[in-house]
């Protein structure tokens, strides 16, 4: 009987074990994915600033072909793993939002440089749509982090 009652206790125990070591990989894969969430939304936000940032200093004729020189593929990178992160619909409705008002500025810089109006409009709209995916993203990787 007492070899009964030490098996129950060694399959106890390792159940136990087993099931602690699920929860602890569960819970560093949540991690790993928030962080990753967190570093490509911020890596869009830093990219979109910086796209605006370029359009100004050219338009201010402070510098010369650096809308030219920024760098597009970073930016498609960090979109696609925040789209293959995240399937929060909030985060991609703001997401095309602002890629939408990125190219609708970029439109209206090269196609119609002399546009001024265009352009400031195309501008604002550019700000308020980073203002909006800030917004979406931020709410978003505070929910995650407030459930761990």
């Amino acid at each position: 009987m007492g070899a009964w009652i030490g098996l129950a206790g060694v399959i106890a125990g390792a159940l136990v074990a087993f099931g602690g070591q699920y929860l602890m990989r569960r819970s560093e894969s949540q991690e790993r994915s928030g962080t990753l969430l967190l570093e490509q939304a911020a890596l869009i936000v830093a990219l979109s600033e910086d796209y605006r940032n370029r359009v100004w200093e050219e338009r201010s004729k402070m510098a010369n072909g650096v809308v030219a020189a920024w760098d597009i593929g970073a930016y498609r990178l960090a979109e696609a793993r925040l789209r293959l992160l995240c399937r929060d619909p909030k985060i991609l409705d703001a997401l095309d939002g602002l890629r939408q008002s990125g190219i609708a500025l970029g439109k209206a810089w090269r196609l119609e440089p002399r546009d001024d109006q265009g352009i400031d409009d195309a501008w604002a709209t550019n700000r308020r749509a980073v203002e909006r995916f800030v917004t979406a993203s931020s709410a978003t990787i505070r929910g995650a982090s407030g459930r761990r």
